[in-house]
């Protein structure tokens, strides 16, 4: 398929989803609040480390955990739950007779908690740049960060997907990455104040390169080099689950 008609699709795929979006306006408390929410909770554990002892700034700190909590609420487990919800509505199994390719259905779903989550981590970006006084160094670091992360959360979605059975399983199946992601892929606690074995182990986490871009678009700390296999771990992550998706994923409900 051309680009031109994969973007009309994409765009079409868009508009419907942000229709169905607005509908249910409990949507913006699990979308929107209830990350920021996680955020200022974390900022308070954030609080109670010796951050200064370790050599780390508050401010650079608190974008890359802002970053990784909204790229697993806003977009991970979202279009989990969207991609089990259409399944099951048929709606995908229809949209596959069409022109579209299986890739262009799936990213198009998805576009409108991307254009979310993008939004969400811009604005929450400059508050917290403001109210840190910590101006960006580094915004190709930033940049790749923010990439590196949205593409591996749809491809984490889209492998998550394949192994519910239903819609009700969602919530079960996106515990793991809920709760254990954050934990060692320095969101919730920076691997500089773990033991060096331990942060060097986590380095190779999931959502770990994509933090260290996010904190290095305000200190500068990683160098391209460093950041180029920051990049490469995020792509082998994102490649292991677009397999275990191409494999797995089922386009109609489970019998």
């Amino acid at each position: 398929m051309s680009s031109r008609p994969a973007i009309r699709h994409m765009k079409t795929l868009f508009r419907i989803e942000w229709t169905l979006f607005n509908r249910v306006k409990a949507n913006y408390v699990f979308v929107v609040f209830v990350p920021l929410m996680i955020l200022l909770s974390m900022r308070y554990v954030q609080e109670q480390m010796d951050l200064a002892r370790h050599g780390l700034n508050p401010g650079p700190l608190m974008v890359s955990t802002a970053a990784g909590i909204l790229l697993i609420f806003s977009l991970y487990s979202s279009v989990t739950g969207l991609y089990v919800a259409r399944r099951e509505e048929l709606v995908l199994k229809r949209l596959r007779t069409g022109e579209a390719s299986d890739a262009v259905i799936l990213a198009g779903g998805a576009s409108m908690y991307v254009a979310v989550a993008v939004v969400q981590i811009v604005v929450v970006a400059v508050a917290l740049s403001a109210m840190f006084g910590a101006a960006p160094r580094q915004l190709a670091a930033a940049a790749a960060g923010l990439v590196t992360g949205i593409v591996l959360m749809i491809a984490m979605a889209a492998a998550t997907a394949a192994l519910c059975r239903t819609a009700e399983s969602v919530m079960v199946a996106t515990l793991p990455a809920i709760f254990v992601l954050p934990m060692v892929s320095g969101i919730y606690v920076p691997r500089e104040v773990l033991p060096e074995p331990v942060a060097d182990a986590l380095l190779w986490a999931p959502l770990s390169p994509t933090v260290d871009l996010f904190r290095s678009g305000w200190t500068g700390e990683l160098g391209l080099g460093e950041s180029v296999v920051r990049v490469a771990i995020a792509a082998v992550w994102t490649a292991l689950f677009v397999w275990v998706a191409a494999r797995r994923f089922r386009w109609e409900p489970r019998t």
